[in-house]
């Protein structure tokens, strides 16, 4: 049984590898003929910050983020697919001065 198991995670992560370099390859040949390797999309940003009073600000902005044509992130870029579907990003800070160290008094 534990041998069945091994094999089965091995199998799993020799695909996995072999799934990100043909994907690798495959935009490096999309990149070197120009064929429309990267893209772009319009990303609007939303920011909740915590202020003392226990009152929220929120300020938007909107970002126009490249993307590459893939199916896993590569070039420290994010796939075109996860960024149509993800172009609505919220962010909560906190307001609150920051501390280096706490004191336990």
């Amino acid at each position: 049984m534990r041998k069945y198991i091994k094999y089965a995670l091995a199998s799993a992560l020799l695909l996995a590898a072999t799934a990100w370099t043909a994907d690798w390859l495959i935009l490096r040949h999309k990149i070197a003929q120009s064929a429309g390797a990267y893209g772009e999309y319009e990303v609007h940003y939303r920011f909740a910050v915590h202020l003392k009073n226990r009152r929220i600000e929120q300020r938007s902005e909107k970002a126009t983020i490249e993307c590459v044509h893939s199916l896993f992130p590569h070039y420290d870029e994010a796939p075109c697919w996860y960024l149509s579907r993800h172009t609505d990003q919220l962010q909560e800070l906190n307001g609150a001065p920051w501390h280096f160290f706490y004191d336990d008094e």
